[in-house]
Formats: structure tokens, sequence, C-alpha cells
């Protein structure tokens, strides 16, 4: 890494983005307003993300088999039902009935059993986005912060901005923040809003410049001109830093996009002290550990969207899928 790059930016005159230099917009806390609280699972540094905080509802989980197992079968009676999940037929179609009751399943004379609708489709809604890369990253990105014990985050864009809604802080050592959820780093000056727009498709690229100049002014073409050679540095370097003018100045991100073909799924950060890594040590001890391990959650994506089913694969199963390409 350049010894002198904490300290530059090829972009100019940053301060004329009214509304554009500072690393977050604005962000919420979900639930500040509810009254009550719930009992959680995850005490600092020990969060799991499958570990229960209450016994499971049997009922819950035997409607759930029930309606994964209709729709594998596409068509089926109460007693292939019964002969896939074993349980009882009187429970199956109470199940069934409450499946019906809520749209879910359909029961079809002219079919010879029952079948799902096309709401089982709502179920599938609001996993391509943010939940599947979560999903995918999460053990990675846990295994990186213990490793280079720097807080990670991840971020999708959300119309002009990137929506950070992953972040390992909680088990950092070194964490430089109380929290960055929900905070919205901007386009221009952040790393992960750097780091999407140098990899997105260059269609897409366009559709987020124009939004840039009809939301700002101040955005002119000289300006445009110096950002579009940044992200081809970007690119050409396959990491990008955020704006050394932007808050807190002692801090120091580096992001690497998510990708899966040629779309950005996201962009994921290590966030650092500047004192604590000299510019000759960057690339050993943050980038290529980040970059690594994008390569891995990449990976895992691509056995999720390529059908790929039971436990996702963890790290020694990528890093022994890569010795076997």
């Amino acid at each position: 890494m350049d010894m002198n790059s904490y300290g530059t930016d090829t972009v100019a005159d940053e301060d004329a983005y009214a509304g554009e230099t500072n690393q977050t917009s604005h962000r919420y806390s979900p639930g500040q307003d509810e009254g009550g609280s719930c009992r959680a699972n995850s005490r600092r540094g020990m969060t799991d993300s499958i570990k229960a905080s209450y016994p499971p509802v049997e009922s819950v989980r035997r409607a759930l088999e029930i309606l994964r197992t209709l729709n594998r079968l596409r068509i089926g009676t109460v007693g292939d039902l019964h002969a896939v999940t074993g349980l009882p037929k009187p429970t199956i179609v109470r199940m069934l009935d409450t499946l019906i009751a809520d749209g879910y399943v359909a029961r079809d004379n002219m079919c010879g059993g029952y079948r799902v609708t096309h709401r089982v489709k709502d179920l599938h809604a609001g996993y391509e986005g943010i939940a599947e890369v979560i999903e995918a990253s999460r053990p990675f990105a846990i295994e990186l912060t213990n490793s280079i014990k720097w807080p990670v985050g991840i971020g999708m864009l959300d119309g002009d901005a990137i929506a950070v809604h992953f972040w390992t802080g909680t088990i950092s050592p070194w964490v430089h923040a109380n929290t960055l959820l929900h905070n919205r780093p901007n386009l221009i000056t952040s790393a992960m809003g750097r780091a999407y727009m140098a990899f997105c498709p260059e269609e897409e690229r366009e559709l987020l410049f124009q939004r840039i100049r009809e939301k700002n002014s101040a955005f002119g073409s000289d300006q445009e001109a110096q950002h579009r050679a940044l992200l081809a540095n970007v690119r050409k370097k396959g990491y990008a830093l955020r704006s050394p003018r932007t808050e807190p100045k002692r801090n120091i991100t580096v992001a690497v996009p998510i990708r899966h073909g040629d779309m950005v799924l996201a962009s994921m950060t290590v966030s650092f002290f500047i004192t604590a890594v000299a510019p000759a040590d960057v690339d050993e001890r943050v980038i290529q550990p980040l970059k690594e391990t994008v390569a891995k959650i990449e990976s895992v994506i691509r056995f999720m969207r390529d059908g790929g089913s039971g436990m996702l694969p963890t790290s020694r199963d990528v890093s022994r899928m890569a010795l076997a390409v």
C-alpha cells in the first residue's frame, strides 16, 4: 500500500458536496419507540444466530415441515405427506387446513390432492438480498474479526447510499464506535460506496451517477471526472478506501465488494486506527485477509444459488473446494 495514501484522495473539493461528505447521512434504532422487552440470546461477544431464546413451538415446526414437504412433492395427498413426514394423519389434516386458511396451500380435486399456491413465493421474497448475504457472510466475518481483531461491516445499496446491516463490533477488542448498524455511508466518500460503484455493472453505475447529479448540484463535471478516475483505480487495486476527509479522521476504512457474476451484492469493510497499522503493513494485515474472506463468501453464495442444500460450507470446506479446482 502506498505510504502516502492515508492522507490523499483523487477526488477534489469534497467539501462542496453538500450532504455528501458525512460518512453517515442518518441512522435509526429499530424498536426504540416500542414498549416492553423480550429476552434476547446475544450477550456482548457471545452471539449465536441459531440459538433459541425459548423452546420451539411444535405445532409451528409441524406446519413448516408439511409446507416444505408439499412444496417438494408439488402435489401430494394426506397419505403421501404421512409417508414422508411420519406425522399422524389427523395432525396433517389440521396443518393443511391452517395453511389453506392462510392461502399457502390449496386442495384441488382435479390434481388429486393438495398443492402449494403462489403465496409461498412470499416466504422467499425476503431472503434474496441482505438475509442471503448475511447468512453466507456471518461465520467468515466473525472469523476475520477474531483473526485481525478489527470490526467488519457489511452494507448493501439502499437508494443513494449504502445501508450497514451487519457489524462485528460486539466481538472486536479494538472497536472504535458504539455501533455502525443502520448507518448510511454515502456513495462518494465512503469505502463501501466507492467499492460498490467501482464494481457494479456499467449501466447501474451510470444510474447511480445520475442520482448523485440530481441530488447534489455541487457535483459538477470536474468532480464526476475525478470520481470516475478514482473508481477506475479502485477496480485496478481490487479495494476502496474511504475519503481521508471523512470523520473520524483517526480511522481508515477498507472495502471490498461481495459479488455474484457481474452483480455487486454488498460491500464488506474493515476499519482500523491509522496509528495502529503502518501503511506498509496494511496490505498484509488487512487488505489480503479481507479479500480472502470475501472470496470464501462468494464461494458460499455460488453454492447457495446453484441449488446447494443442507449445511452451508465452512471455511475449511471452502478451502478444500478451492484446492479441488
